[in-house]
C-alpha cells in the first residue's frame, strides 16, 4: 500500500524519529503550515519522552508512563500523525516516498531524518557475550532490569555523563558498581583534572569504585559474562557490564539514499542535507564538524530544520555546550570552555565536596564553568555565557516546555 501525495498544494512532511527533534521538528512545521498533513514516525513504542529519567526508571522512583513528555491529545490538537512503533526501512528519493516495515509507503514533499544515535561498543573479544548490555531506550533499562535480577557484581564501561549516572543508579538497586574509564579522570569531556579527582573522591564515598586510567581488552564468560580483562592483565567479576563509551550517529537511512556522510549526515546551517528536500536534525547530523549529542542542541536544530521544511527561513547557529546531571545525589554543571588553567583567567572556590570554576577570556567576559556539589550560580553564570559572545544560537527554540505551553511531567 502506498499512501499517494496530497492533491492541491498540501504538503506532506515526513519526520523519522518521535525523539526531541523530531517533536519539535513536528511543532515547529504546524506553527508555519496550518495546513500540510505532518507524518512523525518512530520504531519506538513510545512517543516522546525524557531519557535523561531513564536512571531514575531504573531504580523505579518515577514509572514508565511518567516517563512521556507530550501526551496523546498534543499530538491531536497539532493535527501531527504520530505513528510509533513502525520503522523506517528504506528512501526512494526520486519518487519522494519512504518505504516501512510491514511493506506500506509514506510519500512525502519534505523529509526530516532524526534518527539519533546507538550507542558505540569498542571492537574487542568477547563483546557480544549475553549481560554485557548498553542503554540508550526505556527497552534498554528493561533488558538492564532483567539482567541485574538475582546478581551483584557489575562493570560499568565509561567515566562519561550517562556512564556515571548509571552506575549510581546500579547501585542503588543493589549492584556493587566499578566503573572503567580510559581517560585519567572521569567526565574528562565536562570537567577538568581537578573537578574530576574531586567527582571521583566524593562518589567513591558513596561506594562506586572506579578505576581511571584502565582500558579494556576483552570480555569473557562460558555463556554469560563473567569476567572484564583490562589491558596489562588485570581482571574484574561481572555478572552484568553496562557499555557507555560514546555514540554513534544512526546513518544508515542517509547512507542507502545516497545522501552525504561524514561522522553524521552532513548539514548546512539550514540543516539541509546534500539531497534536495531532505533535511536532518539531532544526534544524527553533523553541524560544522559537530554532532553535539546534547537534548538542547537536537530541540534547537529540530525547531529550525521544521522551519526550512516549511517555507521559512530560519538558520541553526550552533549551541552552547552545557551539561546538568546528579550521580548519587552528586549535582555537576558544566558548561563552555572549562580546559583553561592559569590563574589570570580563572577564578575557583574548592570545598571538601564543593567544586567552583569560571572561566574568562581576555576581555573578562565568562566562557565557560565548572560547578559540582553546590549549583546555587548556575543561572547567573548561564547568562553571563550567553550574554558575551559564546558560541551560542540567537534564534534557537525556546525550552520545550515553553514552546508547547505545556509542561513536561
Amino acid at each position: 500500500m502506498v499512501l499517494k501525495r496530497a492533491e492541491m498544494e498540501i504538503k506532506n512532511y515526513l519526520i523519522i524519529g518521535t525523539g526531541v527533534a523530531g517533536t519539535a521538528s513536528a511543532a515547529a512545521i504546524r506553527e508555519h503550515d496550518p495546513e500540510g498533513r505532518i507524518f512523525l514516525l518512530g520504531d519506538e513504542e513510545l512517543p516522546l519522552y525524557s531519557r535523561i529519567r531513564l536512571p531514575e526508571y531504573l531504580t523505579g522512583r518515577v514509572e514508565r508512563e511518567r516517563l512521556v513528555i507530550q501526551k496523546p491529545r498534543w499530538y491531536s490538537d497539532r493535527r501531527i500523525d504520530l505513528m510509533t512503533g513502525t520503522r523506517a526501512e528504506s528512501i526512494e528519493a526520486q519518487a519522494g516516498r519512504v518505504f516501512l516495515s510491514g511493506g506500506s509507503a509514506l510519500s512525502y514533499d519534505r523529509l526530516l531524518l532524526a534518527t539519533g544515535a546507538g550507542c558505540w561498543v569498542p571492537p574487542v573479544s568477547g563483546r557480544g557475550l549475553p549481560g554485557i548490555l548498553t542503554v540508550r531506550t526505556v527497552a534498554d533499562v528493561d533488558r538492564l532490569k532483567s539482567a541485574a535480577a538475582g546478581r551483584a557484581a557489575a562493570v560499568v564501561v565509561g567515566g562519561g555523563l550517562l556512564g556515571l549516572e548509571m552506575a549510581g543508579a546500579m547501585g542503588q538497586i543493589g549492584l556493587e558498581v566499578t566503573v572503567v574509564e580510559v581517560a585519567p579522570w572521569l567526565l574528562p569531556r565536562q570537567l577538568d583534572r581537578e573537578g574530576g579527582e574531586l567527582l571521583q573522591r566524593v562518589l567513591e564515598k558513596r561506594g562506586i569504585r572506579f578505576l581511571v586510567g584502565a582500558r579494556v581488552d576483552s570480555f569473557s564468560g562460558k555463556d554469560h559474562v563473567e569476567v572484564v580483562c583490562l589491558t596489562g592483565g588485570a581482571e574484574l567479576a561481572a555478572a552484568v557490564v553496562l557499555v557507555s563509551a560514546g555514540i554513534q550517529p544512526d546513518v544508515a537511512l542517509a547512507r542507502e539514499a545516497g545522501i552525504e556522510i561524514q561522522k553524521g549526515i552532513t548539514v548546512d546551517d539550514r540543516m539541509a542535507t546534500s539531497l534536495p528536500g531532505v533535511y536532518a536534525a539531532g544526534d544524527c547530523a553533523l553541524h560544522r564538524g559537530i554532532t553535539y549529542g546534547l537534548w538542547p542542541a537536537a530541540e534547537a536544530q529540530g525547531k529550525v530544520a521544521g522551519a526550512q521544511m516549511a517555507g521559512f527561513g530560519s538558520t541553526y547557529n550552533g549551541t552552547l555546550p552545557s551539561h546538568t546531571l546528579k550521580v548519587s545525589g552528586v549535582d555537576v554543571f558544566s558548561a563552555g570552555r572549562f580546559d583553561i588553567d592559569d590563574e589570570a583567567h580563572c577564578k575557583r572556590n574548592r570545598g571538601e565536596e564543593t567544586y567552583q570554576k569560571e572561566v574568562f577570556d581576555d576581555d573578562g567576559n565568562t566562557v565557560g564553568a565548572i560547578l559540582i556539589g553546590d549549583l546555587g550560580d548556575r543561572n547567573k553564570i548561564t547568562a553571563r555565557l550567553r550574554t558575551k559572545g559564546t558560541t551560542n544560537n540567537a534564534a534557537a527554540p525556546k525550552p520545550f516546555a515553553a514552546l508547547t505551553g505545556e509542561k513536561p511531567e
